[in-house]
């Protein structure tokens, strides 16, 4: 009992006797944090995917929706649809500042939005209309972003020759 009570206070005169070494070592520290996280920010900017990646992920999931809704594979439409909305969403995230990005809210949204009331209503005629109104709205976001030499049409052929498109019964 009376070695820790003499422990204690030779400990504490210690630690209130010179804390520079240790202010040393914790800004030590921290530089060596710093100097990590600019290298991991590096390392993510090497890494992301750059908006004319993620639109061409649009456009195969445009093509497979495309062909889902004129089947009138509903499921499937659902997925699609969703699959362009979550790229759009990680675009805005990734790349918040570009004017492209910016006009997903204004062009891009509502014609999904219709799209998506065509699917829940099962509305094949519903479908096509919303469809081709979401293709006018792309090419015109291209137009008003400078990239209308990148024209998108409603597609003729599945993106893939070993996709089934026709519902499962």
């Amino acid at each position: 009992m009376r070695l820790s009570l003499l422990i204690v206070p030779v400990i504490f005169l210690y630690s209130c006797n010179d804390n520079r070494p240790t202010l040393k070592i914790l800004q030590s520290e921290i530089n060596y944090l710093n100097v990590k996280n600019d290298s991991l920010e590096k390392e993510i900017q090497e890494i992301k995917p750059g908006l004319g990646d993620l639109m061409l992920m649009v456009q195969v999931h445009h093509n497979k929706l495309w062909f889902a809704g004129k089947e009138e594979n509903w499921p499937l439409a659902q997925f699609e649809h969703d699959e362009i909305m979550e790229i759009l969403r990680q675009a805005e995230s990734i790349e918040k500042e570009r004017s492209e990005v910016k006009l997903f809210k204004v062009m891009i949204y509502s014609q999904l939005d219709s799209v998506q009331t065509s699917i829940n209503l099962k509305n094949t005629d519903r479908f096509v209309s919303s469809f081709t109104n979401l293709t006018s709205a792309c090419n015109n976001c291209h137009t008003n972003t400078k990239f209308s030499f990148n024209k998108i049409v409603i597609p003729e052929h599945p993106p893939y020759s070993n996709q089934e498109f026709e519902p499962v019964k």
